[in-house]
């Protein structure tokens, strides 16, 4: 009994926190760090390159998802496994809305690795070209550039739609 107690506990807290994190890096993202980027133009380029660059923030958002999602399977399969099987913890308000929690964090994983991390990767390099080319940067870079914000910025806001979209049905989960 001690080992299943201290396997749930283990694991919930790596998700709990994880989740945390990861909603909170992206809150921040989509209403902070991106807004500010726009309104200040190109003076935020050095701080973007730095930020999505040098120090990874998409990447090390992906690895704290990666973390919470694998946290929360063990807890997901432990919950299948006490019911007896998916079929019958699908059947519960509790089973369908950690699965609609779940399916909506494996979206916004799957957003945030598949799409939003190579338009970042590309950004990112569009940015240094265009800070290489100094004072007259070519104009299909800078619109190239421009574009990938756009795109960034749309990602950044689908993927917090579908965490804020995860958060809630697991935290409302045991009240419906």
């Amino acid at each position: 009994m001690v080992s299943a107690s201290t396997y749930m506990l283990v694991f919930r807290i790596l998700h709990v926190l994880g989740a945390i994190a990861w909603g909170g890096a992206i809150f921040l993202l989509v209403f902070f760090l991106q807004p500010t980027a726009k309104a200040i133009g190109p003076a935020a380029g050095p701080f973007m390159r730095e930020l999505l660059g040098n120090r990874r923030l998409g990447n090390v958002i992906l690895w704290i998802a990666g973390v919470t999602i694998v946290a929360g399977g063990f807890l997901y399969w432990h919950y299948v496994d006490v019911a007896g099987g998916l079929g019958s913890f699908l059947e519960t308000a509790f089973g369908l809305w950690l699965a609609i929690g779940a399916i909506s964090a494996l979206v916004a994983f799957s957003i945030g690795l598949f799409i939003t991390r190579p338009t970042l990767a590309r950004a990112t390099t569009v940015g240094a070209q265009i800070a290489a080319a100094g004072d007259a940067p070519p104009p299909e870079l800078v619109q190239e550039l421009q574009r990938l914000q756009a795109r960034g910025r749309t990602l950044a806001i689908m993927n917090f739609t579908f965490v804020a979209i995860a958060a809630f049905a697991m935290a409302t989960a045991r009240y419906w």
